[in-house]
């Protein structure tokens, strides 16, 4: 099925070449190749010693130009394949590679193909197909080997000066670590919700320069019969001098429930504050998020949330949680070009999960990242990175985030051939 796939969309792209010439001129081919190696090694858990995988990711990806005329036309090819290197049943799956939810066996090898159509107007775009949306309600996490992918239709202008419009209707997913399409559903961990399906995620957007500087963002989503979900956001980066910024990030959500309510109540608001001090290599970042309502902050399964503070080894939405984090970055380019060094400290405390062990619960993280891009010469552009994390909580054995020391590593390289 899928070498019929290929098949049809090579045929599609040889055939439109009777179009006029920005079909195929305006085409762009890459491979990107992503070797991940990530160790999350639980420190107070005996039954599984943790999550451990070493694997071979290749995306490869062929964008087409649109037909000439007042509505062009276009199509994109997407396949993702993942290649075992090191992966034992006796520890947890990873997200990195296929694995069996009952015996743990990863797949030595694993394909995907997604094609997208795509029609454009001026400047208002849709695509319907393979998609990969990035907005505060519904985003494609890339996180992992591979990223995750949506089934749907997605549409984006900027036909009004200095606005973003985005709308899209998602009814399936492709998650990170998965070959085929699923239904939509709810994250459930920490037995935070039951875990529910449904039928189709929508959601509509707007994004606003005020000013080169300034951006405001408002947008809107659906999971039919799980939640509602309102984002706000707001950034803003203030030159105290030529070298010195002040850089305010300001995001807030609210989730209700809706419809049948599978997943059960949902009542979250969810507020987050960022205030970063950029002063010529350095960047010091004060951060809070802050969840309200009678239950945690809800998210579709697979993915993530587009925060600021974001845990390797947890997520920090348990409901009633207060989290406070100390963030420090220092880019070496006046010394070695390409390498950049991140820590950060991030405690979350007043966790409401009786089930798992009180009202006052609390974890905390410590990470660590240093990455360097080479900036010269045949491997420009390689990609190294290396990340770890030491993460605790007071949680009861059974919850699903679990102290652990956390290693990821990772090379990346992408060739362009067109």
């Amino acid at each position: 099925m899928k070498k019929a796939h290929l098949f049809l969309a090579m045929s599609s792209l040889l055939s439109i070449q009777t179009f006029a010439n920005p079909f195929i001129d305006d085409l762009s081919m890459s491979l990107t190749t992503r070797n991940y190696y990530l160790n999350r090694d639980f420190t107070d858990f005996k039954p599984i010693a943790g999550s451990k995988d070493w694997a071979q990711g290749f995306i490869f990806k062929i964008n087409s130009g649109y037909t000439p005329g007042k509505v062009g036309f276009g199509l994109d090819m997407q396949t993702l394949t993942s290649v075992k290197l090191q992966g034992d049943s006796k520890y947890l799956g990873s997200g990195l590679l296929t694995t069996d939810a009952v015996t743990r066996e990863r797949a030595d090898t694993a394909s995907e193909i997604g094609l997208t159509g795509k029609m454009k107007y001026k400047n208002t775009e849709l695509k319907v197909g393979t998609i990969q949306p990035w907005t505060p309600v519904i985003f494609s996490s890339p996180s992992r080997l591979l990223p995750q992918t949506f089934r749907g239709a997605i549409i984006q202008s900027t036909d009004v000066k200095n606005l973003e419009l985005t709308a899209a209707y998602i009814d399936q997913v492709n998650h990170r670590d998965s070959t085929n399409n699923e239904d939509l559903s709810n994250i459930g961990f920490n037995g935070r919700f039951q875990s529910a399906k449904t039928d189709h995620f929508s959601m509509l957007g707007a994004k606003y320069n005020l000013s080169p500087k300034t951006q405001a963002g408002i947008y809107y989503g659906i999971a039919k019969d799980l939640y509602n979900q309102a984002a706000i956001n707001f950034k803003n980066t203030y030159a105290i001098k030529d070298d010195t910024q002040l850089i305010t990030d300001l995001r807030l959500w609210n989730s209700r429930d809706n419809g049948e309510a599978k997943a059960g109540k949902i009542d979250n608001s969810l507020i987050t504050a960022n205030l970063g001090l950029n002063h010529q290599n350095h960047t010091l970042t004060l951060s809070t998020m802050q969840n309200y309502g009678d239950t945690a902050h809800p998210y579709l399964s697979g993915g993530e949330v587009l925060i600021f503070i974001d845990g390797w080894s947890t997520d920090f939405l348990n409901p009633n949680e207060r989290v406070y984090s100390v963030r420090y970055d220092y880019d070496f380019k006046n010394y070695i070009p390409g390498l950049k060094f991140m820590t950060r400290y991030t405690k979350g405390k007043n966790i409401h999960l009786p089930h798992l062990g009180g009202n006052h619960l609390k974890e905390d993280s410590l990470d660590f990242d240093l990455q360097y891009t080479v900036q010269t010469g045949r491997l420009k552009g390689l990609g190294l990175r290396g990340r770890y994390a030491h993460y605790d909580n007071n949680f009861a054995q059974n919850a699903s985030f679990k102290p652990a020391n956390e290693t990821r590593i990772n090379i990346d390289y992408t060739w362009k051939f067109k």
